[in-house]
């Protein structure tokens, strides 16, 4: 519904008691010469144009000397007339602006030198002047009212606009991404059957002629069988980085616990290892299949990178409203802080490959997997003492 200051919009204020009009010039002269009409006609020395914003009056315009009136002086609807006691008397005139719609706009006020109310005639002239500001007033409101439109019309296209283009963009990035993946798994599929036929024929070859080589070609031979495995590896892991997207997301209420002993039985964890779990067999519902790919390649991280005679893993499930909160800790070298974000890239390792077989790839699923569903993964060490990752996985 129409208030006052839609009628008035974009007017601005100089202090709490006056305001600037920035109307447009027909309409300043409108009042211009209302006021002047008012000074002639009732022989005013001041005359003045008060709006009735909610908070407070204010004058929209004034001609003459100031004219001071307090709120509670001002009746919304009722005509005033009044003698204020001066020397000489001071007539003033309060005439409420009530516009088609009931609004109360606000007010004509005027002060002459007089002790005489007005005749009928006055009345009937000043009625007719402030149907002239009426309206000038409801013209430019239909005028803002379509320049608005017209603004809200014009962003409300540009958004859709821009939505679409969005979508677009996100279509094309979303074709990109299919398309790599598909190229990564096509490629590193068609590449295992040659690399496993040059694999067996080079162990063809050491089995049959180990004892015929020196000891030093027999190392070079199983150079050439670990830089094949490695490949074999690699090849294997870029093949489940490709199927991040495709992966299975069948839902199991499960224990960390029951996982783990799915894993153990993956990983062939040794014996010198020791895994703590302290999760009281809390039942955890979850995408079981993306779940468990996370929490092997941090298990088989914790174990690979441990550098100790008796490696530890202690695995604790955070009581959290919001999310599976799981830590895996371990008493491993740790990771330097400035390589946090690294560990997490495509193919990084911070150790040689031929100290420590891996293809930088384990730690990049885990992140991603856990990104596709909502999570996160933090890691914190100092680089000595160990290393702690924890998985926010979001419950449902």
């Amino acid at each position: 519904m129409p208030n006052v200051e839609s009628y008035i919009a974009d007017v601005l204020l100089i202090d709490e008691q006056q305001l600037i009009t920035p109307v447009d010039n027909g309409i300043q002269k409108n009042l211009e010469s209302i006021a002047q009409l008012i000074l002639t006609i009732f022989d005013a020395t001041a005359f003045s144009i008060v709006a009735n914003l909610p908070e407070r009056s204010v004058e929209l315009y004034k001609s003459g000397s100031k004219i001071t009136v307090a709120k509670e002086q001002l009746s919304d609807d009722v005509f005033n007339e009044s003698i204020i006691e001066h020397d000489p008397k001071i007539f003033r005139v309060v005439s409420p602006i009530i516009l088609p719609s009931g609004l109360k706009f606000g007010w004509f006020i005027f002060e002459r030198v007089s002790d005489s109310a007005l005749t009928e005639k006055e009345k009937l002239i000043l009625n007719s002047l402030q149907k002239n500001f009426v309206n000038q007033l409801v013209q430019r409101k239909n005028s803002l009212d379509k320049i608005n439109s017209s603004k809200f019309h014009s962003t409300i296209s540009e958004l859709k606009k821009d939505e679409t283009e969005k979508d677009r963009l996100i279509k094309k990035l979303q074709k990109m991404s299919d398309e790599l993946d598909e190229f990564t798994s096509i490629a590193s599929h068609d590449l295992k059957s040659p690399l496993n036929a040059i694999k067996r024929l080079l162990e063809w070859i050491y089995d049959d002629c180990k004892d015929l080589l020196p000891q030093e070609h027999q190392e070079n031979f199983q150079l050439v069988l670990s830089r094949a495995n490695r490949m074999q590896t690699l090849l294997e892991d870029l093949l489940n980085y490709s199927r991040i997207n495709s992966c299975d997301s069948t839902r199991a209420n499960i224990s960390l616990e029951s996982i783990y002993q799915d894993v153990v039985q993956i990983l062939e964890v040794p014996q010198t290892v020791t895994v703590h779990i302290n999760a009281n067999n809390e039942v955890l519902d979850i995408p079981l299949l993306p779940f468990k790919i996370v929490f092997q390649n941090l298990i088989s991280n914790a174990i690979k990178h441990n550098n100790k005679e008796h490696p530890v893993i202690d695995i604790s499930l955070i009581p959290s409203s919001h999310y599976y909160i799981i830590e895996i800790k371990d008493n491993g070298p740790g990771v330097d802080p400035k390589y946090f974000l690294l560990i997490f890239k495509l193919f990084q390792t911070l150790q040689s490959r031929d100290d420590v077989e891996g293809s930088g790839i384990g730690l990049c699923i885990a992140n991603k997997l856990i990104i596709n569903y909502g999570g996160k993964i933090e890691v914190a060490s100092d680089g000595k003492l160990g290393s702690t990752f924890t998985i926010f996985w979001p419950k449902v």
